[in-house]
């Protein structure tokens, strides 16, 4: 996850003034300005990182309140 993030972020980012400084211009003739906010980069970072915590944690939590021989007993009639 962490290299898909390192790749996507400055792949976006490059797509994104792809867009706006070359198509943009050649469709329309005029430009908009592009304004990067690193602490909203890290915030959304973060909030990203808590609902994968979050996601991965409730799942966790319902598994460990199930006895182990009861999960082991779902392979009992396996060869």
């Amino acid at each position: 996850a962490a290299l898909t993030g390192a790749l996507a972020l400055p792949l976006g980012l490059a797509l994104a003034w792809a867009l706006l400084a070359v198509v943009n211009v050649e469709a329309f003739g005029w430009r908009l300005p592009m304004h990067l906010f690193p602490l909203d980069y890290l915030r959304l970072g973060g909030l990203a990182l808590l609902a994968a915590a979050l996601a991965a944690a409730w799942p966790a939590w319902r598994l460990s309140r199930i006895p182990v021989a009861q999960l082991l007993g779902v392979f009992r009639h396996e060869r």
